[in-house]
């Protein structure tokens, strides 16, 4: 069997529908989930917490990076297909799984590990999905590891992250902001939105009494990104929920009625969504300067 060029590897967060993840051969690294009571109930994570509600608990998951093994593993396989392989991660300032991979490299004899690419995508779900596709592109371009490499940290940049929850209660439960934070939004009608702010988890932007979830980051991202569209540049967008798909469609109609290219639709990832909770919304999206 021929040897191809280069191999693609990423840890669960990265999001991609299973159709992308197939017709490209990305290898998928799992995090550790602990479902606690949450395994008694029916239903994808979200839909586990729906109902660990209705009885009164609030319910969340506990969560923990790939290993080093796990990631050793999956490097060793993929080089047995792939001269070369490039790695996306979450961001390194939100978990330990950047440092799970860049271990696992060390581990690797020193032929392996020289073929080895880990990227801190500082980002996470939507947006690092739109990272790997990317560096997809880059390869079918017929780019080699070393310029896809410098081209993607030379861009991460511009890559976006805007996300809502819907209820502050599950970021509560799992400790993630004090109580006064979300009473006082909600006594206020607030809705704070999330992104990504120099790879961490930060505010970035408060609604009032917004009329939905995909309403409010539409508004965001069409004021954030006006000029940008002015100028003619193109803008790439993806999009993820935690069991929100009414929302999820209606903000990729938004986003194509401003002829935003829609990359992938699908549910966030557990590390990310099973603290943010249901009905989470997130949009990713990519500014393409080279145009």
């Amino acid at each position: 069997m021929e040897e191809k060029q280069i191999g693609i590897v990423a840890d669960e967060a990265v999001d991609l529908p299973e159709e992308i993840i197939k017709e490209n051969d990305i290898s998928l690294v799992r995090f550790k989930i602990d479902l606690q009571q949450l395994a008694q109930f029916s239903g994808n994570i979200y839909q586990k917490m729906e109902q660990s509600d209705k009885q009164g608990v609030i319910g969340f998951v506990k969560t923990s990076q790939p290993s080093i093994n796990d990631f050793a593993k999956v490097f060793e396989e993929k080089l047995k297909h792939f001269k070369e392989v490039l790695c996306f991660t979450i961001s390194s300032k939100i978990s330990g799984t950047y440092n799970s991979a860049i271990q696992a490299q060390k581990f690797l004899s020193a032929e392996l590990r020289g073929r080895i690419h880990v990227i801190d995508t500082f980002n996470g779900s939507a947006g690092e999905g739109l990272v790997a596709l990317e560096a997809i592109k880059h390869i079918k371009q017929g780019l080699n590891a070393q310029e896809i490499v410098g081209r993607l940290n030379a861009e991460l940049k511009n890559f976006k992250l805007l996300g809502v929850y819907q209820d502050g209660k599950w970021l509560e439960a799992s400790g993630r902001i004090p109580r006064f934070v979300q009473k006082g939004a909600e006594r206020m009608g607030l809705k704070p939105l999330f992104g990504f702010k120099e790879g961490k988890l930060a505010l970035v932007g408060i609604k009032r009494n917004i009329e939905d979830l995909a309403s409010a980051l539409f508004q965001e991202f069409e004021k954030n990104t006006r000029k940008i569209r002015g100028s003619g540049k193109k803008i790439t967008a993806s999009v993820t929920h935690a069991d929100n798909e009414g929302q999820a469609r209606k903000l990729k109609e938004l986003l194509s009625n401003i002829n935003v290219n829609i990359a992938f639709l699908n549910l966030t990832c557990i590390p990310l969504g099973g603290h943010l909770g249901p009905g989470t919304l997130i949009l990713g999206y990519h500014v393409d300067n080279n145009l």
